[in-house]
């Protein structure tokens, strides 16, 4: 093989080499991102059986330990919405069942959601809600709220957990 060959075939096996090695970190990157998504959409529909359920604490493990909650409505902040720290919403989600929430059945239907943001450890997830209750003397659920929701997530070492939950109601 002359000179200029041997140059052209190293120029080309290392070209190929940059690629495929490029190409295995492209493809391992889309599996976690694909993993990642995924995680974060289980724990989200999570969010809906557990406090449906009236599972206080399944509901509040969703959070991570300094998990924060709180409602707008449009640009509003809706006073005395925000609770912080996952036994506060534990608390806060008893309180709920028990109390204002304990005739009815509640519905929290979500959909679109989307991904704003996602990094290997912080998530931005947005996704639209209605939420419906049904009472023994309603024969139909009726609509209570409707709006989006944004996530901020934070990975922990028990997974995907939400850091911040900010319901911005219609």
């Amino acid at each position: 093989m002359c000179s200029v060959n041997r140059k052209v075939f190293w120029v080309h096996f290392l070209v190929w080499i940059l690629f495929f090695a490029y190409w295995a970190d492209s493809e391992a990157q889309s599996l976690h991102t694909i993993e990642d998504k995924l995680a974060i959409a289980e724990n989200l529909a999570g969010y809906s059986y557990r406090w449906d359920a009236k599972d206080a604490e399944g509901f509040s493990n969703l959070f991570a330990a300094d998990g924060v909650m709180e409602r707008w409505r449009g640009d509003e902040f809706v006073m005395t919405s925000r609770v912080t720290g996952r036994k506060a919403i534990f608390d806060y989600a008893k309180r709920s069942h028990e109390g204002r929430l304990a005739d009815r059945q509640t519905r929290h239907h979500f959909s679109a959601l989307v991904f704003l943001e996602l990094s290997e450890s912080t998530a931005i997830t947005e996704h639209l809600a209605l939420i419906t209750h049904q009472t023994a003397d309603s024969r139909i659920p009726f609509i209570t709220a409707s709006g989006t929701y944004r996530n901020t997530w934070a990975k922990t070492d028990r997974g995907w957990k939400i850091s911040k939950r900010v319901l911005s109601l219609d």
